[in-house]
């Protein structure tokens, strides 16, 4: 039987249990990803197919949750459901205990690691996640029972703030300062205290054994109680039930797109993921709480105007007329105003579409959630599998001005039907174009300035991210052409094509840099060297080699090498007579060798980009480098990095190991393809540290005072390790 909204008076205090029941789960969901994800990224290489291969796994158990919340509100007794559900939360509570993978899960083999990650996810976390993720739904179909009903959306919004803020607490407040066993054991007794405050809310469920449900006062406020059981008692349709997918689907895949476009734009930043996934909770958030916060038409108006924004950053001012040099920021901040509309147009358009009758609020979130994954999903199994780019960023915005015009002509022309579709066909049509001619993916694969044409000649994407090489040509100077090798947009190696330049090392490896010094310095003490470079680029570094010498080239990414031998020949003219390209990550790799397998020099070079392997950098990797270096040997790294200062990091490794250390700092030299590099090396060879002293970077001012210098120290920083690393207090 069907009920009218419930006539007593609300009790403000019976609110509270179910709002902080929610909130606690929310918060408790988003901070188990990273932290989980953390520790067994060591395991396998810190490879970034251990988080996307977490990402699909904890995606697709949130689907799984909604999928049993709406299963078990689908029973007709709530007392069933309560009992259910309780012995749910006691088996997740004990499990909650060892949330983090213990050492025995690690894996003694590296095949099949997405198998691995899985298993070891679902053995740890898997009950104690689920049973989060099914609280949402399933506590909200409790609360349509209670006087509050009419406030039954607030509750998701509320979800949505626990989301946000346990989002920006990994990073900034639990990282910089607590261990992984420590947050561990603090998420454990989180769960215990989330556990404790579902209880009550299970067992007044459990007392209130009707079946009752009623429609969204919000909505209905307007309608007779007979208009209201005619509510309850309306299905949703298909397209009803379809759009319940597809609008989160758009906000999901406009998400990652515009992450993935900032960071082939501008450089993988660590803080992108917080900011980006911090607008995409926040617009749930504004959207779920009041219908005032979204407007239709204003919002589908800014849409269009940030879609031409955002893709016409250098066309439009020069279509004007308007000479505009663009940067970093710009670029930045005009992507984040884009998905925070793109977002509260999609997520505005879903609460407009919510169901009435509060029975389907289960399955409203099962259709949200799975819409909610097709963004990862999609970019993941089609994307990185089928895509040489980020292609998927054009599908996304023009699937949004199609969504925004369909918005814009529904609710600001008020004439016949037909005029109506025919203005909002046309405006989509010409906003396809224009996002087309903007945003032409294959554009920049040929392009043509006054003295110097650059063809793409090779791309290549996968888990690692995009690989590609350049080939520039100068007209007046064809001596100066070149092949330049890029990962992402990030450069990471080039070789000129002349033969009186063509072994000649650049970009960051020239023969005065510091990683060029330590190379010739030892190779003046000994004969023969045994050399490992860990992070290959286009090989560079193999020009420095002897015949005598053994060089090792450590690579995670397949891609790259195949890229290294098949456009640069640093490699197949290399002098060595020994080489060795072991694929995989380096760590792992270096921790199987022989123990008696030891380096005279060991490079490490894969910090230049924004987003770094920060399990290269741990004392636990550290002992590994040097449980295989000669007494005499150096460790240099490169940690040239416009995001990141590196250098007291590595400064506090060098002294746990005891050992000394130079750094040195070259600038800029164009004429030579030499771009700007801070190399650090650590050793004990007391005459390499003498005859190379450290070299800083000054910036002075015209009359000479001094105004910066690099490298800048950090005095206090705690210790990297595998149970710590924050990269909070290093981002400059």
């Amino acid at each position: 039987m069907n009920h009218p909204l419930p006539t007593q008076a609300p009790n403000p205090w019976s609110f509270l249990p179910f709002a902080l029941t929610i909130f606690t789960s929310a918060f408790l969901l988003f901070q188990v990803q990273p932290m989980v994800s953390k520790q067994i990224l060591p395991w396998f290489g810190g490879s970034p197919a251990v988080w996307t291969t977490a990402m699909l796994f904890f995606q697709t158990l949130l689907c799984l949750g909604y999928l049993y919340a709406h299963a078990l509100a689908a029973l007709p007794s709530r007392k069933t459901q309560a009992r259910i559900h309780l012995v749910l939360l006691v088996l997740a509570a004990l499990l909650a205990a060892r949330v983090l993978p213990s050492s025995e899960l690690r894996p003694d083999s590296p095949d099949s690691p997405l198998f691995q990650v899985l298993l070891i996810l679902g053995a740890s976390v898997g009950l104690p996640y689920f049973c989060l993720a099914t609280t949402g739904p399933l506590v909200q179909h409790w609360f349509t029972s209670t006087a509050h009903a009419s406030s039954v959306f607030r509750l998701y919004a509320l979800s949505n703030v626990g989301s946000f803020l346990a989002l920006l607490s990994f990073p900034y407040v639990l990282e910089p300062w607590l261990e992984q066993q420590e947050m561990g054991q603090l998420w454990t007794a989180g769960f215990w205290v989330f556990a404790l405050l579902c209880l009550p809310v299970a067992l007044g469920a459990w007392q209130n054994n009707s079946s009752n449900s009623t429609a969204d006062a919000d909505t209905t406020e307007d309608l007779s109680n007979k208009q209201r059981e005619a509510v309850s008692t309306l299905k949703p349709s298909l397209i009803q039930r379809m759009t319940w997918v597809a609008l989160p689907a758009l906000a999901s895949l406009v998400f990652i797109a515009t992450t993935d476009q900032i960071s082939h734009d501008v450089a993988p930043e660590p803080r992108l993921w917080v900011s980006t996934l911090g607008l995409y909770l926040f617009t749930f958030i504004l959207t779920f709480d009041h219908p005032r916060w979204y407007r239709p038409k204003l919002f589908a108006f800014l849409t269009l105007i940030f879609l031409l924004a955002t893709s016409g950053l250098n066309d439009i001012p020069n279509w004007l007329g308007i000479e505009w040099d663009y940067g970093v920021n710009e670029v930045r901040w005009s992507h984040y105003a884009l998905l925070f509309v793109v977002c509260m147009l999609c997520h505005g358009e879903l609460y407009r579409r919510r169901p009435l009758d509060t029975r389907r609020l289960t399955e409203f979130y099962l259709c949200m959630s799975i819409g909610g994954a097709f963004g990862g999903l999609f970019v993941t199994l089609v994307a990185t599998q089928f895509f040489d780019d980020y292609h998927e960023w054009l599908m996304a915005l023009i699937l949004v001005a199609l969504l925004a015009c369909h918005v814009l002509f529904q609710f600001s022309v008020q004439s016949r039907g037909h005029m109506r579709h025919a203005m909002g066909a046309l405006t989509a049509v010409a906003m396809v174009a224009l996002l087309y001619v903007m945003q032409n993916p294959w554009s920049w694969r040929e392009v043509r300035k006054d003295d110097r044409t650059e063809v793409l000649l090779d791309q290549v994407r996968n888990f690692y991210g995009t690989v590609s090489v350049k080939e520039r040509r100068f007209v007046s100077e064809p001596e100066l052409n070149d092949r330049v090798f890029f990962s992402g947009n990030v450069t990471h190696g080039q070789q000129f094509l002349s033969e009186a330049l063509r072994h000649v090392p650049t970009t960051y490896y020239a023969r005065d840099s510091g990683i060029g010094e330590t190379l010739q310095w030892a190779m003046g003490q000994k004969p023969s060297l045994s050399v490992a470079l860990i992070g290959l680029g286009a090989g560079t570094l193999a020009n420095y080699a002897r015949q005598a010498d053994a060089y090792d080239f450590y690579e995670i990414n397949p891609a790259a090498v195949r890229i290294a031998q098949a456009w640069f020949d640093n490699l197949s003219t290399c002098k060595a007579s020994e080489q060795n390209i072991l694929l995989g990550d380096a760590r792992l790799r270096m921790e199987q060798l022989p123990k008696d397998k030891l380096y005279d020099v060991i490079v490490l070079d894969a910090f230049t980009g924004g987003s770094v392997p920060i399990h290269l950098l741990t004392r636990e990797a550290f002992e590994i480098y040097r449980a295989h270096l000669k007494p005499d040997g150096h460790i240099a790294i490169n940690i040239t990095n416009a995001y990141l200062n590196l250098y007291p990091i590595v400064k506090a490794q060098a002294e746990v190991l005891g050992m000394a250390f130079r750094h040195k700092y070259q600038a800029v030299d164009e004429e030579r393809n030499v771009r700007r590099n801070l190399h650090f090396i650590m050793t004990r060879d007391q005459a390499y540290l003498k005859a190379y002293p450290s070299v800083n970077r000054e910036d002075r001012d015209d009359q000479g005072r001094l105004l910066s210098s690099e490298p800048y120290d950090q005095p206090g920083l705690r210790l990297w390790t595998d149970q710590f690393s924050s990269i909070a207090p290093i981002v400059r």
